[in-house]
């Protein structure tokens, strides 16, 4: 995702950018609430050790969230009410880490990844067009 498009965003709803660590534990939350839809939709095509371990995963996400709802200034809009849409947990999940990488590095995931791919490949994307 573009990290101007994100900023914007932010911007519009008034929100105010979290610092690395902050953005972490947001990231780490919404990781939890995307266990806890997955478990919501697909709980009986899992095994009783993936299900215990993405249980693990939303219970995580509730700490996470827990520690930065304690952070002055920070209040959290999702009290984990609706749990069906995987779609948007994925979505909060890519912009979040979006943040927390930005914050961190003022780089995003995507090129990282871009970076990651040239040195896996020698240094030629061009071959996946």
């Amino acid at each position: 995702m573009n990290i101007e498009t994100i900023q914007s965003y932010y911007q519009a709803r008034g929100l105010q950018w979290p610092d690395a660590k902050d953005a972490l534990w947001f990231f780490l939350s919404e990781v939890g609430e995307l266990a806890e839809a997955y478990l919501a939709h697909h709980k009986n095509e899992l095994t009783d050790e993936e299900i215990a371990m993405l249980e693990v995963f939303s219970n995580e996400g509730f700490h996470a969230d827990e520690i930065v709802s304690r952070v002055d200034g920070w209040v959290r809009n999702n009290d984990r009410v609706k749990k069906e849409n995987i779609g948007k947990e994925v979505a909060d999940c890519e912009m979040m880490l979006s943040v927390f990488m930005y914050s961190l590095t003022k780089s995003t995931p995507d090129q990282a990844l871009l970076i990651k791919m040239e040195e896996k490949l020698g240094g030629d994307l061009q071959q996946l067009a």
